[in-house]
């Protein structure tokens, strides 16, 4: 069976992009198959697309950040997932995808009342927020911390993460 995905073969503008048919792939040990729902068109994609990111794959590759979709196919030794569950996951690339093997321990449920659309929109935000915070910052409890220029999507997870 075959799956459809979204190739850069060089890089460039929105012209490099083309579609592209591949055999469906198989999760390796403890990889799950996501069927991929949503996925991102952020800044970070178009600097992939443009070869101005550091540490993505030689081209051809497909981009796509962040991804939310649902668990397809469980590789040998997954327990922690189950088939028909929703997830997010940060990706770097392979998001412009029908499916995509992923390791099961990168993957994050999402709730039930949560849409998968609405979900896959916080994915680099809040990752990117919780790692400024906790890596680089190390802000402990009770600490006050000053946030410059607190619009957009990092910015608003900053401040309620910071919160």
């Amino acid at each position: 069976m075959s799956y459809k995905k979204i190739l850069i073969t060089r890089h460039g503008g929105s012209e490099v992009l083309q579609l592209s048919e591949a055999e469906l792939p198989e999760p390796k040990d403890d990889e799950v198959r996501v069927r991929i729902l949503a996925t991102t068109v952020a800044f970070t994609d178009i600097l992939i697309r443009e070869g101005l990111y550091p540490g993505v794959p030689q081209t051809p590759f497909s981009p796509g950040y962040a991804i939310a979709g649902v668990v397809d196919k469980l590789g040998l030794g997954v327990s922690t997932l189950e088939l028909g569950q929703r997830i997010v996951a940060l990706t770097i690339v392979g998001g412009y995808s029908e499916f995509l093997c992923l390791p099961a321990t990168e993957l994050v449920l999402i709730p039930d009342a949560v849409d998968a659309v609405e979900a896959v929109c916080l994915v680099l935000q809040y990752v990117s927020a919780y790692q400024l915070l906790h890596r680089f910052a190390k802000v402990k409890p009770k600490e006050r911390i000053l946030i410059h220029g607190a619009a957009g999507g990092v910015g608003t997870a900053l401040l309620e993460l910071g919160k």
